[in-house]
């Protein structure tokens, strides 16, 4: 049983670590596109919302990094109940993660880019309906984000949790 709850502990800070990586590179792509948009924006209110997009990537980086990690190994000789209580700690943080994704990863992103898109069509004089459109694309592929994260993920981890051996 200890074997098992050590290599569901260590698969665990695995897809942590992955994740985590995975979603810096994202953030950095993300930083260095926006950045490189904020830099060639010709209008001041294209360049605050690909600025503040850009910034976004920085901020997410950050938080990953500070609040993705979970709980450090506990002892080689620690118990069954002490590495599955680690591990269900590291399940809670991680379903709080999921579940405030729309603040720290969504929400800064989408300001931005709503700025950004409104500055562009200010400038360009595009058509009203044009820029609803794109609004409404990218509040969609965001609610999309949130949905698969905040529901899926988060019922995911909770079944992971629930498997765990329990103290009785």
């Amino acid at each position: 049983m200890l074997t098992l709850v050590i290599e569901k502990t260590r698969k665990m800070d695995r897809q942590i670590a992955i994740r985590n990586t995975r979603e810096c590179l994202a953030a950095a792509a993300v930083t260095i596109f926006f950045g490189w948009f904020a830099w060639r924006a010709p209008g001041s209110i294209e360049r605050i919302g690909w600025t503040i997009t850009a910034l976004s990537g920085i901020w997410i980086a950050f938080y990953i990094l500070r609040f993705g990690k979970g709980p450090g190994q506990p002892d080689r000789t620690a118990s069954v109940m002490a590495y599955s209580s680690l591990l269900a700690e590291n399940y809670d943080r991680q379903i709080r993660l999921l579940r405030n994704v729309k603040y720290w990863y969504l929400l800064p992103i989408w300001v931005g880019m709503a700025i950004g898109m409104v500055g562009a069509s200010l400038r360009t004089h595009e058509q009203a309906w044009v820029l609803a459109v794109k609004l409404s694309s990218v509040t969609a592929t965001f609610a999309f984000i949130w949905a698969l994260n905040e529901w899926w993920g988060v019922r995911y981890l909770r079944r992971l949790k629930e498997q765990l051996p329990r103290n009785n």
